[in-house]
């Protein structure tokens, strides 16, 4: 009998050690959805909250809906695939996460610092990036829709062929970055410096440079029709 017993206890341990620990999911009153468990530290398990410590975490194929992730430490985070809807992350340190098609629709990153973070194919849709710091950072393939971006700073980015219709980019740092062949529609780029920025084949039809600084800016091919071009810096500009 205890042969019998000791033998089906060896069963199921083999079977525990069988199952993919990687591949747990779970949904509970903590607002966060997993399929992938973080890397193996304490930390990397702390519930969402505000000054939270998830640097250097595995968080790919999570969902994160209406928490406070204020102050957060995300800085090297592995989180691709993720949704982080409507997340409180302002003031977070997202430096060279790596976040490839997430979705922050509606969340709050104002004051976040994205430098050097892989932001490829990210849905930013109404996201608020106000006095966010991207720079270096990968945005290929990143939506913008209807994103505040005022007073951030954006300098030498590659955002050719995203969408920032409807974008507020008032302040913001643009100086030497990429925007050609952009959708930026209604945008509003007023007090924004663009110099030595390239805008070549974008369309900003209905949109706004009022006091933007395009010294040296590339417009060649720029649809700004019905756009308020009292800038300065170029001869396209209307306040010169």
């Amino acid at each position: 009998m205890k042969s019998k017993i000791k033998l089906l206890m060896i069963f199921v341990a083999i079977l525990i050690s069988l199952v993919p620990t990687t591949q747990i999911f779970a949904q509970g009153s903590e607002g966060i959805t997993t399929r992938d468990t973080f890397v193996n530290s304490k930390k990397c398990f702390a519930n969402p909250s505000p000054n939270v410590d998830w640097s250097s975490c595995n968080a790919s194929s999570i969902g994160i809906f209406f928490k406070n992730l204020s102050g957060a430490n995300l800085s090297k985070v592995v989180a691709k695939n993720s949704k982080f809807y409507a997340v409180n992350l302002s003031g977070a340190n997202l430096k060279n996460a790596v976040l490839i098609n997430g979705d922050f629709a509606y969340a709050n990153l104002s004051g976040a610092d994205l430098r050097g973070a892989d932001l490829s194919y990210v849905d930013f849709y109404h996201t608020n990036l106000a006095g966010a710091d991207l720079r270096g950072a990968n945005t290929v393939g990143t939506r913008f829709p209807g994103v505040d971006f005022s007073n951030a700073k954006l300098t030498g980015l590659n955002l050719s062929h995203t969408n920032i219709i409807g974008a507020t980019m008032s302040n913001a740092d643009l100086q030497n970055t990429i925007l050609t062949s952009v959708d930026m529609r209604n945008a509003n780029f007023a007090g924004a410096n663009l110099g030595n920025a390239n805008l070549s084949n974008s369309d900003i039809t209905g949109g706004s440079f009022a006091d933007a600084d395009l010294t040296g800016t590339n417009v060649g091919g720029l649809d700004y029709s019905g756009t308020d071009m009292s800038c300065h810096g170029n001869p396209v500009c209307r306040g010169d």
